[in-house]
């Protein structure tokens, strides 16, 4: 009898659950990088409540992740000083329970990858898009109140005549 498989069991289903929450994390970055693209500002902030709810529920399967791998780490090697991770706890398993910890591990550590490169991705498309904005709000402040211009000694300290307001509908 494996005095162990009920811990594995409740790891590798919890190690799953990571990755399905990683997955749909994954997608909704997907449709925010979409929604940024065409500036759907009621899309975005929906979707961004919903990647905040998955967000924490990845939190709280970690923290039980990293419980089950301490009681796990305990049955295996009693003398460990810290919870082992997922690669070090495979290789204390015999097969089939090793080769099955070590593809759910995989499977977590290349869903989380891709999240990581989605989110430098959005990252950037959101500096760029903030860089671009904020040229624009320079651009249009220059253009109302006269600052664009500039006299011998730098921008003239006065317009002549501000502009109050503008229409960007035009």
């Amino acid at each position: 009898m494996l005095h162990f498989k009920p811990q594995l069991d409740a790891l590798l289903e919890t190690v799953h659950a990571l990755t399905e929450r990683h997955t749909q994390l994954l997608k909704l970055m997907e449709a925010k990088h979409e929604m940024m693209r065409t500036a759907d500002g009621p899309g975005l902030s929906d979707l961004t409540r919903r990647e905040n709810a998955i967000v924490q529920a990845v939190s709280e399967l970690e923290k039980r992740r990293l419980t089950q791998a301490g009681e796990l780490t305990l049955l295996l090697d009693p003398k460990a000083a810290e919870p082992l991770r997922l690669a070090q706890l495979a290789e204390l398993l015999p097969e089939p329970h090793r080769g099955q910890l070590l593809v759910r591990r995989q499977e977590l550590v290349s869903v989380m990858q891709d999240v990581r490169r989605r989110a430098s991705v959005a990252r950037r498309a959101s500096e760029s898009l903030l860089k671009h904005m904020t040229g624009l709000l320079h651009t249009v402040t220059a253009a109302a109140t006269g600052s664009g211009t500039y006299g011998r000694r730098g921008p003239a300290p006065s317009p002549a005549a501000p502009l109050r307001s503008i229409n960007l509908t035009a």
